[in-house]
């Protein structure tokens, strides 16, 4: 197949949707289709290059509406006339429009809380979502919760449910070998509201075990909050901001640690989640959107109430007070699940199915 990916964001650009769309992007060409990727030109990048076997193209347009819209269509329209492709696969809202009056099927893939915040608005808005997937052939979203957002909206086409992946040759198990009695706990996301980060930072100053540390690796408006919640309860020797980190860094940093936490108010199938199972890191994760699809209770990891920093702190004093023979089988049971379920390889191959069906 000859496939195009429209992408909102693309490495160099960090975030969820450009190592989902990288990453997929790349699984298909390994297996053996012809994948091109249309996305934004930014600080860092070039025009066009070869990267793990996709062909990028970045375009110069402006970021802001309608002039993105214009802009990114105008290059569509340029690269499918010289181009010839089978699908066009649109990763995130942005450029969704611009994809409009094609004469090839579009498939959507809704990766986006966001998503689901504007169905908590008037109809009205309801109805201009409805209004923008009319022209698409086929959603696939990353959550059960984003398939059924979609189908409330009243879109008629096939929705189907596609988790994220992770890079199992890439994010390896940790040695099990030396197990230290202090537990580190890793927070890698973005510091935001719906990402749960200060219920996270208020749960660690009522955790009774003091023998833990914690690494945060991202950066957002959160951060100074969260830093003001550390300074009050007297734990900021415990907690070290790295920072946002490249994900050619990021499996070092699992490496670090113990559990990973996911306190997340919405959430997809998480990136973060699924790299920290195949590192070999339990999971602890709110019970939202995609994560109770990657945690397999008191196996992988353990679910908790999102909003519930009590609840939190709750449960990260029962890992501390457990036993080394507990820890090493979540984390093995973790590793395990991450390579048969979850492996890009085996998501690719799902969405290469899905392709087929409106091909």
């Amino acid at each position: 197949m000859k496939i195009c990916f429209l992408s909102t964001d693309f490495p160099p650009t960090l975030g969820g949707v450009a190592s989902h769309a990288h990453e997929l992007a790349k699984a298909l060409a390994g297996l053996g289709h012809e994948v091109h990727v249309l996305t934004s030109l930014v600080d860092g990048s070039v025009p066009y290059e070869m990267m793990d076997g996709i062909i990028v193209h970045r375009l110069k347009i402006l970021w802001q509406k309608p002039f993105y819209n214009w802009g990114m269509a105008k290059g569509l329209k340029e690269f499918l006339k010289n181009n010839p492709m089978d699908l066009v696969h649109v990763h995130g809202m942005r450029p969704l429009e611009s994809t409009k009056g094609l004469n090839i099927p579009v498939v959507f893939t809704n990766h986006t809380s966001g998503f689901l915040k504007r169905l908590e608005k008037p109809g009205l808005f309801q109805g201009r979502l409805k209004s923008r997937l009319k022209h698409v052939a086929m959603v696939l979203a990353p959550s059960h919760e984003l398939c059924e957002a979609t189908i409330k909206i009243g879109f008629k086409g096939p929705v189907y449910f596609v988790s994220n992946g992770v890079d199992t040759t890439k994010f390896r198990a940790k040695d099990l070998t030396q197990i230290s009695s202090q537990k580190t706990f890793i927070l890698a996301r973005r510091l935001v509201e719906k990402n749960g980060v200060v219920v996270f930072a208020k749960a660690l100053t009522l955790v009774h075990n003091p023998n833990f540390k914690v690494l945060i690796a991202g950066v957002g408006s959160e951060q100074q909050e969260m830093q003001q919640i550390f300074s009050k309860a007297g734990i900021t020797d415990k907690v070290t901001f790295v920072g946002a980190v490249k994900n050619s860094d990021m499996p070092a940093m699992y490496q670090k640690a113990d559990y990973s936490v996911l306190p997340s108010f919405y959430e997809a199938t998480s990136i973060t989640g699924l790299e920290s199972m195949a590192s070999g890191l339990p999971l602890i994760g709110t019970n939202v959107g995609g994560i109770p699809y990657l945690i397999e209770e008191g196996k992988t990891g353990f679910l908790i109430p999102s909003h519930n920093a009590e609840a939190l702190a709750a449960k990260i004093d029962e890992v501390l007070n457990s036993d080394e023979q507990k820890y090493i089988a979540l984390s093995q049971a973790s590793v395990l699940r991450a390579q048969q379920k979850f492996d890009w390889t085996v998501i690719a191959k799902q969405t290469e199915t899905y392709y087929k069906q409106i091909l």
